[in-house]
């Protein structure tokens, strides 16, 4: 089967006026004042997510801007189709996805293996053992004659590649470990196209070569495919556009094709693949692995992983700007943006996406993706404008905490013996204060611009987190067992937790004075009656 990654048009896109069409990798520009190219259409999330970072990936590999002019100058007018082209066909023999040298993400050498279904290629699909030991409850197999055309299959194996998670001895997890969370640049407004979101990711060529080690300028140091697959890789020796093109599972396409209908994108092929091979002892790669697109722990030498409830405004300390208490730091093409080229005319966003998986395990619990507005102040009031956000967003996650504690108070004779997941109140506390931030941040920059302090802000934001706290507490203050309802129990709960919302450990975060102000007075002398109570 020949089929080639540079010269295919298989990446699935949508224009400007919403046709939904196929494209190589270098029609990424294709019609750019006319009807471009705004985003990926693959059929599945977790492909978008692989072929962003795909296109990212190649572009820096083999068309990285010298310098920083360069790249401001290319945001606005990028390279022409034929530039693209002629860039990437330098690196056109590393791209086959079939035939009989070198495969793309596969296996250099050819091996033994008991055929496995293509379906089972695909994340959060149930593997052989579930298939064959019926242990697949919650999850829809898929048809037993499972066929998935090239495109498909590419970006099936890139999202594999990237995200693998834990598959048991010898089956090594991605580059950044097994389910990372990748974040990215995205543009809002006159900066929305498909290129825009590739090039605000792409770092300039010498900062970029400084990530491991560029002196290792021979091909098999990039695309490990081309050679036999070593055990162990450390960043000293890689270079870094090895990066985006790791290779940590040993895959092996089944290359005997038939013709029909692709049973995931629904195309018509006469190159569908319903077989595949894998063995273990892939890549292992050794940490540190600084991955430009994800955020990194500095005590742990880990990329960030993605986690239950997936990503808000809670997260900004570490993906945004560094958090200093829990020591991750945002992602290199973050910093890049924040340091040295955000404008206050640039309206962008946070992309953040990746998959939770059970740690240790190839178990997965969701595919999450979200973005946030990117919100800065100028350099003179930046330190200020951060310390301000931190002590907002801790100060959130305090009382969250206090909200989840409250909650088991009310519900349970025994609060301290029940394990049961709470994460539904998080996320609804997210979820109810994330406009309120983002408009405080707004706030909050003018207010630092004008001369002012921010304290009537941080009183303002004290008294959003309070009251959504006691919104979802008589929400769901009734909603526990049964057997353990007492109302006595909730109420003294619910007092308690208006009294650690409003204490000293909250009010330190924000920065307010210490003291009895006319909120607490009124706390501790007006007796309410208590709304939760029928």
């Amino acid at each position: 089967m020949q089929f080639n990654l540079i010269d295919e048009r298989w990446i699935p896109v949508r224009r400007r006026d919403g046709t939904k069409t196929m494209i190589a990798p270098w029609e990424v520009t294709d019609q750019f004042k006319e009807n471009p190219v705004v985003s990926l259409d693959a059929p599945r999330p977790d492909f978008n997510g692989a072929l962003i970072q795909f296109l990212i990936g190649l572009v820096q590999t083999v068309a990285a801007p010298q310098n920083g002019a360069e790249w401001r100058k290319k945001l606005i007018e990028p390279p022409s189709v034929n530039e693209l082209k002629s860039a990437f066909s330098s690196v056109h023999h590393a791209f086959e996805l079939g035939g009989d040298g070198p495969r793309f993400m596969q296996d250099y050498d050819e091996f033994d293996g008991q055929p496995a279904s293509i379906a089972t290629l695909l994340i959060a699909e149930p593997g052989e053992n579930a298939l064959k030991n019926n242990t697949d409850f919650f999850i829809k197999r898929s048809p037993t004659n499972f066929l998935m055309c090239p495109a498909c299959n590419a970006a099936a194996v890139l999202t594999l590649q990237m995200n693998a998670p834990a598959g048991g001895r010898g089956y090594m997890t991605s580059l950044r470990g097994g389910g990372p969370l990748t974040t990215l640049i995205k543009g809002l407004g006159r900066h929305d196209l498909l290129w825009h979101t590739i090039w605000l990711n792409v770092i300039e060529l010498t900062k970029f070569n400084n990530l491991a080690n560029a002196q290792l300028d021979e091909e098999v140091y990039k695309y490990p495919w081309l050679s036999k697959t070593k055990k162990v890789i450390t960043e000293q020796q890689m270079h870094p556009a090895q990066y985006f093109w790791a290779m940590p599972r040993r895959i092996s396409l089944i290359q005997e094709i038939s013709h029909g209908r692709c049973n995931l994108c629904a195309c018509e092929s006469d190159k569908l693949i319903s077989q595949y091979k894998e063995k273990p002892n892939g890549i292992k790669y050794q940490e540190p692995m600084k991955h430009p697109l994800s955020a990194f722990n500095i005590n742990s030498t880990k990329a960030v992983l993605t986690q239950p409830g997936g990503v808000s405004y809670r997260h900004w300390l570490g993906l945004v700007v560094s958090d200093n208490e829990g020591k991750n730091e945002p992602a290199r093409v973050i910093h890049e943006y924040v340091e040295h080229r955000k404008k206050d005319d640039w309206p962008m966003q946070l992309w953040a996406f990746g998959y939770d998986f059970v740690s240790g395990q190839n178990k997965v619990r969701c595919w999450y993706e979200s973005t946030m507005p990117l919100l800065f102040a100028d350099a003179e009031y930046r330190l200020e404008y951060e310390l301000h956000v931190a002590g907002m967003i801790r100060a959130a996650i305090e009382i969250g905490r206090n909200t989840r504690s409250a909650l088991k108070k009310a519900w349970f004779r025994r609060p301290g013996d029940n394990k049961g997941d709470m994460s539904f109140v998080d996320n609804s506390f997210w979820q109810a204060t994330e406009p309120d931030f983002y408009s405080a941040l707004h706030a909050l920059r003018a207010e630092l611009e004008t001369g002012n302090d921010g304290q009537k802000l941080n009183n303002q934001w004290l008294s959003v987190i309070c009251k959504q706290s006691l919104n979802l507490f008589d929400q769901y203050a009734w909603e526990g067992p049964i057997e353990d309802a007492d109302p006595k129990r909730v109420v003294i709960a619910r007092k308690e937790l208006e009294q650690y919302n409003r204490g000293k450990k909250i009010k330190e975060l924000l920065g307010i004075p210490v003291g009895k102000s006319a909120t607490d007075k009124k706390i501790k002398t007006k007796k309410e009656k208590n709304p939760i109570i029928k």
